[in-house]
This record gives structure tokens, C-alpha cells and sequence, in this order.
């Protein structure tokens, strides 16, 4: 019988050529257990989705009470779903009046993509500016914009007209 770490490495697609493979158990806080109860301060935090930390009793309460009404609904502005027009209402009065729509995504590649389409419908242009050695996410339009050869070469052709430029430098 194959272990866990065989079937991982024979059935989920890796990241990198070297995964960290750690069997984690349970989580806790700012704290992550393997198997053997072994703990690691979890410094990437799910990639800031558990920045309150691991289990937050808050969290967890609001999870468990609005799995109690729905779990999941279309969130692309079909279905009025009070948690999400309470959060958007709640950024429009944060923000200026002309920021005064919100559009819920489940990724930080999904963002930005979104931004990128928004980008291009408001400017009525194609041509998008990027920083070099930037990361955005692994989807085709975040892959153009992303700023490390290596991670999208082999997906190319990307998107055209993407210009890089270095952080805090003005000029192309």
C-alpha cells in the first residue's frame, strides 16, 4: 500500500520541483502539527487566508452559522446574499464614491485577472504595464503579467502588448 506522501507525489500536481511534502494534521493558530505532532510556526498562512490565524473561534462560529443557511451560492452577482451585501456595502462606505461597487472572486489570481479586464474595458487600451520579478497567480492573464520567465515560459504565447518595468522605476 502506497503512503500518503507517495500517493501526493503521484496524484496532485506540484508547485515546485522540491515540495516541502510536510503531512500536516491539524492546524492551530499560528501553528501547523504533522502526523507525529510535530510543530511548525506557519509562516505563509495559506498565502494570508489565515492571517487571524489557523481556527479563529470567531471564525470558525462564522463559518459553522452560515453553514447553517447555505454553503455555497453563485457569488458573480446573481443571488442576493446578505454576508455579501453587507461586506460590499461596508467597503462602498470605506472608499470614495466613485469606488462604490465590489466584485467578489475566490483568488488572488481571479483578482487579478478581473483587474485586468477591468484595466482594459475602463482605458478602452490594451497595452498593460507590469512589474519585473511581480507574481500574480498561475492563470494565463496572470502569467502575462508576471514578472519571472521561468514560471510562464511554457505556457507562451501570453497576452500581447504587456510592458515591464523595475519597482520604483518610471521608465519602461
Amino acid at each position: 500500500m502506497l503512503t500518503q506522501r507517495q500517493l501526493f507525489l503521484q496524484h496532485i500536481a506540484q508547485t515546485s520541483d522540491m515540495p516541502l511534502a510536510l503531512e500536516i494534521e491539524r492546524a492551530e493558530g499560528i501553528y501547523l502539527f504533522d502526523i507525529n505532532g510535530k510543530k511548525y510556526i506557519d509562516l505563509i498562512s495559506g498565502i494570508s487566508v489565515s492571517n487571524l490565524g489557523h481556527r479563529h473561534p470567531e471564525v470558525v462560529k462564522a463559518v459553522k452559522d452560515q453553514l447553517d443557511k447555505y454553503m455555497h451560492l453563485m457569488v458573480y452577482g446573481e443571488y442576493i446574499q446578505t454576508p455579501q451585501v453587507k461586506l460590499a456595502t461596508m467597503l462602498a462606505d470605506l472608499l470614495p464614491a466613485s469606488l462604490n461597487c465590489s466584485y467578489f472572486v475566490n483568488s488572488g489570481t481571479e483578482a487579478t485577472e478581473g483587474a485586468l479586464k477591468l484595466a482594459k474595458r475602463y482605458t478602452g487600451r490594451t497595452e498593460i504595464i507590469a512589474f519585473k520579478k511581480a507574481y500574480h497567480g498561475s492563470t494565463h492573464g496572470s502569467l502575462s503579467v508576471m514578472g519571472n520567465e521561468y514560471f510562464k515560459q511554457a505556457f507562451r504565447p501570453l497576452l500581447p502588448d504587456i510592458r515591464f518595468i523595475k519597482y520604483n522605476k518610471l521608465k519602461i
